[in-house]
């Protein structure tokens, strides 16, 4: 049974997310020590800053208690606690989990790209610890290659759904390509400083930072390798630099309309893109009447997010009916592993037949050459391959229709099979006084002499 129980921001409060939550070096560890408890043979962990979540391929309802178990060890929470927060999926609905979180819709930003990277770091994780073997192996792998392609088909991705990333997709709008452009911070907070590393991203090459306070102007130009410089000296690089952006926290307006105007005459009508981020506006409605500005605030660029918003949702509509294929190919590969063995043991099963029945006629067919005991052998060989092939190919044809356990369990009823190391035929005695099945041809082929 494929097994996944997790917490995430959407089912957990963040105390008991960072409580459960690994770092890198310890996650061998913990791969280790879940695969090494009774009932799991396969484990992967997941931690990021939004979610813990254990995928594990385990023995029923004792091998889910075990992986419970684990989790509330490890992340030293109670049981309450991980019934009140936590979700569990099996098989399927696990599977399905699996590529949702992959390709971005179970992320508190729909679509982020982040979560593929984290997600390929941890299987790398499990392969090299020896956690994740043949059938977690395949669902990471096809979840990791599933979401690459949502990512490219449906363009989940390709719309900036938060403020900062849409005043650079603004920018690029009015400039084209963002290479060797210039930007003035005005402000030193958060947001400014997310814009600009936004800005710094998509190739803008300077970037100036001004604040009340000169420290904090300072700290904040050193992380892009920019310039900072003294409040009043702020309006003087107006005339040079291609984008503003204001985010302070002062009571009113500090960039009037006719300080704009001044600017652009200056720069010889040169674009200049105002981003406005503060609330209270910092920058005057009317610098927008003038030629070759662009302003933007806060209410144009969360309409800009609001539409990638829809745009985004419209995108995961079509990852999911993808999701919904992939599981079903994954479904019935996982089939088809439980019809492998029901062929191996109906080959075993008439192949031993046709063993022991040659050795119990043997002795009637009197002196046979080489060649004459090689035709035996191939006559008997050709019949038991001409009675196996119809229900192999119906059990390999079960597993493509999704119906392989129920034909699984109808044929090892008809040839009264048993899985292998069940009692029956496995320990049968022929004539010889030999333990069964004497493979009359080992796997169909001829007997080696």
């Amino acid at each position: 049974m494929i097994t996944l129980i997790g917490v995430s921001h959407q089912s957990a409060p963040v105390s008991l997310r960072e409580k459960m939550a690994y770092q890198d070096q310890d996650l061998a560890a913990g791969l280790k020590e879940l695969t090494s408890r009774n009932r799991i043979t396969e484990a992967f962990i997941l931690s990021t800053c939004n979610r813990v979540e254990i995928l594990a391929l385990c023995e029923g309802d004792r091998g889910i208690d075990c992986v419970r178990s684990y989790l509330q060890e490890a992340g030293r929470i109670t049981s309450e606690e991980l019934d009140r927060y936590s979700y569990q999926y099996h098989d399927a609905d696990a599977v399905r989990h699996v590529f949702r979180v992959a390709s971005g819709l179970e992320s508190m930003v729909l679509g982020e790209p982040q979560i593929l990277g984290q997600l390929k770091a941890s299987y790398a994780a499990a392969r090299e610890t020896g956690t994740v073997g043949s059938v977690l192996d395949r669902l990471l792998r096809n979840a990791l290659s599933g979401a690459k392609k949502i990512r490219t088909e449906t363009g989940i991705a390709r719309h900036p759904v938060s403020i900062a990333s849409a005043a650079v997709e603004l920018a690029r709008k009015i400039f084209g390509a963002l290479d060797g452009q210039s930007a003035l911070l005005l402000g030193a907070g958060q947001m400014s400083e997310l814009v600009a590393t936004h800005l710094r991203s998509h190739g803008v090459e300077r970037i100036i930072v001004s604040s009340r306070t000169y420290t904090r102007a300072a700290d904040l130009a050193e992380k892009f390798e920019g310039t900072a410089c003294n409040w009043d000296g702020a309006i003087s690089w107006l005339e040079s630099v291609d984008i503003v952006v204001s985010g302070t926290a002062a009571p009113g307006i500090i960039l009037e309309k006719e300080t704009v105007r001044q600017a652009i005459r200056a720069r010889r009508n040169r674009p200049l893109f105002l981003i406005d981020i503060a609330v209270p506006r910092d920058v005057d409605p009317a610098v927008n009447q003038l030629d070759n500005v662009y302003l933007y605030d806060v209410d144009d660029l969360e309409g800009v997010v609001e539409e990638n918003l829809h745009e985004r949702r419209k995108s995961a509509e079509a990852a999911k009916r993808y999701i919904e294929e992939e599981v079903a190919v994954f479904e019935r590969w996982l089939d088809s592993l439980k019809v492998s063995p029901a062929l191996v043991d109906l080959r075993e099963k008439l192949h031993g037949v046709g063993a022991r029945e040659y050795a119990r006629f043997r002795s009637k067919l009197g002196p046979l050459t080489s060649e004459q005991e090689l035709q035996v052998h191939n006559l008997l060989r050709s019949v038991v391959q001409k009675i196996l092939h119809p229900p192999i190919r119906y059990l390999k044809d079960a597993a493509v229709r999704g119906e392989a356990v129920d034909a699984v369990a109808r044929y090892r009823d008809i040839f009264d099979i048993q899985p292998a190391g069940a009692a029956g035929e496995a320990d049968e005695t022929d004539e010889t006084g030999k333990a069964g099945p004497t493979h009359l041809v080992e796997g169909g082929k001829e007997p080696q002499s």
